[in-house]
């Protein structure tokens, strides 16, 4: 990442012309200058946005999914540890729990309650991210991001 972030700046650096993004909507067009525009709110895109910022680039972050953090946030790893997580707790209150002299009676599962827990972490990660990328000045735009240009980008925004 430190590698590709040099490489970024050095093209910034050396480039005298700005990105150019078009943020597209049903109602309206907007532009806007940027000297870095990250497309994707992965971990890579995520953090080399804030990196950018961080080294005083006005830059904009793009994402599609309309929440950062990309797969392993949003719907793989982090959503199915907490789900795993409450399915261990499940197991050890249905039989692990009597043998250390604690009775509950029977237990069961609220499915309902358990993805909400899920949702709850996932919002409060990506909502962290949201908070760093504002915290370092980085913009950030929910929509499909696409090169239109030798330095623009078009981007096809979300619905709402």
């Amino acid at each position: 990442l430190t590698n590709m972030l040099s490489t970024v700046q050095r093209r910034v650096v050396q480039t005298s012309s700005k990105s150019y993004i078009k943020c597209f909507s049903s109602s309206s067009i907007a532009s806007e200058k940027y000297d870095v525009a990250v497309v994707g709110g992965g971990p890579g895109g995520y953090v080399a946005a804030i990196k950018a910022g961080q080294l005083g680039l006005k830059t904009v972050c793009i994402e599609s999914r309309g929440s950062l953090g990309g797969t392993c946030l949003n719907v793989g790893c982090i959503p199915s540890k907490a789900l795993l997580h409450s399915t261990h707790l499940f197991e050890h209150a249905s039989k692990d729990f009597s043998h250390h002299g604690i009775n509950i009676g029977s237990v069961s599962v609220d499915l309902k309650k358990m993805m909400d827990n899920k949702g709850k972490a996932v919002k409060g990660l990506t909502g962290g991210i949201e908070m760093l990328l504002k915290k370092n000045k980085v913009d950030y735009v929910k929509g499909f991001g696409k090169l239109s240009g030798a330095n623009s980008i078009s981007v096809d925004l979300n619905a709402g």
